[in-house]
């Protein structure tokens, strides 16, 4: 494997779309997004998308190829992102079998009451639909052994 570990900069974010279409998920570009990627040669297999908001960054978007998952790749490109953005916790929704890979990587609960912004609105509009998933928080000074340098 020749993996390559970087913030995605481009304007152009037809190859992030492709790429969440090519895992069964729907995705609309936005810029206001930063993207942390890794690929293998030039193949792009994994991403993690970040969106800033007011007090906190949302991770609203990880994804890594299947047959590249339990290999370390995803707590590498998290720490990645981890690193970049150290001015604000970055907060996200998991699904039940997600929370031990997000707890491993330093994320901890975050009750309900805390959340300000449209992410509050997002999470009481995903339990209503009755999606089962907690919110997490990872703050800028945490330190998660499981976090490669």
């Amino acid at each position: 494997m020749e993996l390559t570990f970087e913030e995605y900069c481009d304007a152009d974010l037809s190859l992030i779309r492709d790429y969440y279409e090519t895992t069964f998920s729907y995705y609309v570009p936005d810029l206001s997004e930063r993207v942390f990627v890794v690929r293998d040669a030039h193949w792009l297999v994994g991403a993690v998308r970040l969106r800033e908001e007011e007090e906190y960054y949302h991770l609203c978007g990880f994804r890594l190829l299947p047959h590249y998952q339990s290999l370390g790749l995803g707590s590498r490109l998290l720490a990645l992102a981890c690193r970049d953005l150290v001015s604000k916790p970055i907060v996200c929704h998991a699904l039940p079998f997600e929370q031990p890979f997000y707890h491993k990587v330093g994320f901890v609960a975050l009750a309900l009451e805390e959340l300000k912004g449209p992410l509050h609105a997002h999470f009481i509009k995903q339990h209503r639909q009755g999606y089962q998933i907690e919110l997490l928080i990872r703050h800028p000074e945490a330190e998660a052994c499981a976090l490669p340098s």
